[in-house]
């Protein structure tokens, strides 16, 4: 799996909750120092000097820039002697299963000026729902986060630092790896599990604690995805299509393709495939 379908694979199984959002002014007293917070943290510097530690690396934050403080990570911040900093700012929490996902992405903790207002508009965005009392409040709410973590880790990956995926233990690769080669065949937990040499139970749960999925449900997206491709590409029956992908039963490859999609095998080649539409409308209207 190349890093880009990783990263596409973490961002599908991201679940995420704010627990705090602001804009003000800090204190005179703001300061902490050498603490581990289990949440991260977004601070984006409107105006004013302070100093932040994260990790063993300090910076003294300018306006304009906006920095990341990771769960788990030692951190410190503290007020300096002059103008206190004004700053957005968050609280949140955004796991892949029991991950963290800046555990499993190697991403920048700082990006620099941006040439335009996207930020501050997408943290105005986070404040206004956070706020927000109806009932649909909480999911307004992680819509604007979602939107400002996905802002961040775009910004990330145009960077010098760039953005890319942790390492996945070897055992892990060699399972992905299996599947990528047969995913076509009738793979079984035990197969899978002996590929990284743990106890079936046990690594169902390694399995989806790291890519926030089962193998299962894994193997099933990974057919459909290759389904999708041969019904767009390819005049394939839909048989020998089922028989590639590792579900040879047409009734039920028919009925999981609806469900995951909303279209069936042959609405979805009309829709998505040019040529196919083309040959369509040439046939005779009965």
């Amino acid at each position: 799996m190349n890093n880009q379908q990783l990263i596409r694979m973490y961002m599908e199984n991201m679940e995420v909750h704010v627990t705090a959002a602001g804009y003000n002014q800090v204190w005179t007293d703001w300061r902490e120092l050498d603490y581990t917070p289990d949440y991260n943290k977004f601070y984006l510097i409107c105006e004013g000097e302070g100093w932040l530690k994260i990790g063993d690396t300090e910076f003294t934050p300018q306006p304009g820039e906006w920095f990341l403080m990771p769960q788990g990570i030692k951190q410190s911040f503290s007020y300096t002697s002059g103008p206190r900093y004004t700053k957005y700012w968050c609280h949140f929490t955004a796991r892949i299963g029991e991950r963290n996902l800046f555990d499993l992405l190697q991403t920048p903790v700082w990006i620099g000026k941006e040439q335009d207002s996207a930020p501050i508009e997408l943290f105005r965005e986070l404040l206004k729902y956070h706020k927000d009392s109806s009932i649909t409040g909480p999911l307004l709410v992680k819509s604007a986060m979602l939107r400002l973590i996905s802002y961040y880790l775009e910004r990330s990956a145009v960077t010098p630092q760039g953005l890319s995926t942790a390492a996945v233990s070897e055992p892990l690769q060699q399972v992905i790896s299996h599947i990528q080669r047969f995913y076509h065949r009738n793979l079984t937990i035990e197969e899978l599990a002996e590929q990284a040499h743990l106890q079936p139970n046990y690594f169902i749960r390694v399995f989806k604690r790291q890519f926030g999925t089962s193998p299962i449900q894994y193997i099933n997206k990974k057919r459909l995805e290759e389904a999708k491709l041969l019904l767009v590409t390819t005049n394939l029956l839909l048989a020998e299509i089922g028989e590639r992908v590792g579900i040879p039963d047409i009734s039920y490859l028919s009925r999981t393709f609806k469900a995951a999609t909303g279209f069936s095998p042959t609405a979805y080649r009309l829709t998505f495939s040019p040529e196919q539409r083309l040959e369509h409308a040439k046939k005779p209207q009965q």
